[in-house]
């Protein structure tokens, strides 16, 4: 570092100066640090309780504010093309998206035979079919069931704005309908 003095700086300015060169620019940089104050750091550390006591919300209402839920009747009417089964379904679902986890049980019954397949379709609205993206093994081989499972919504193959947009939905196959029996679609919403 270099220190230099210059005799014709008034003397209101501080005495002892470091000079930078760079590129050929002369910086100056004022070394008196006696002329700053540092912050009321006490002021500020004792204000933060009260500034957490008035904004931050329980453990309880921030996982409540982030957990969706659905509960949705699968049937032969919502399939495309529709059918006449007698079958119905139903799927308990919800969403933590602080976990990013979507977690599921469904149950059916009076399915034409048993199923052979069940899995998430999407991206699809009501009325409009779509690829398979997750199939559920080992899925019951039986006309009335169950079956839970989670999935992470990993923003990739499933994302959280498609999941809460209602594009998704299950269904589940059988010999004599293949391409679906009955069907529902994924709508989640927060508990009122």
């Amino acid at each position: 570092m270099l220190t230099y003095v210059y005799p014709h700086i008034p003397a209101s300015f501080p005495k002892r100066q470091d000079i930078v060169c760079q590129k050929k620019k002369l910086l100056t940089f004022n070394t008196n640090t006696k002329s700053m104050k540092p912050p009321k750091l006490t002021a500020i550390l004792l204000s933060l309780p009260v500034l957490f006591l008035f904004s931050c919300k329980s453990t309880e209402d921030v996982e409540q504010d982030n957990i969706y839920y659905a509960n949705i009747t699968m049937s032969g009417s919502q399939e495309v093309p529709t059918n006449a089964s007698a079958a119905t379904g139903n799927v308990e679902a919800n969403y933590n998206r602080l976990t990013k986890t979507l977690t599921y049980k469904i149950t059916f019954s009076g399915l034409s035979g048993n199923a052979t397949a069940s899995h998430i379709h999407g991206l699809a609205e009501p009325g409009i079919n779509a690829s398979v993206l997750q199939g559920f093994s080992p899925f019951p081989a039986a006309t009335t069931g169950t079956y839970s499972g989670t999935l992470l919504i990993d923003g990739v193959k499933f994302t959280e704005e498609n999941l809460l947009a209602g594009r998704y939905y299950f269904n589940i196959h059988t010999a004599l309908r293949p391409g679906g029996e009955i069907r529902g679609q994924l709508f989640l919403a927060k508990k009122q």
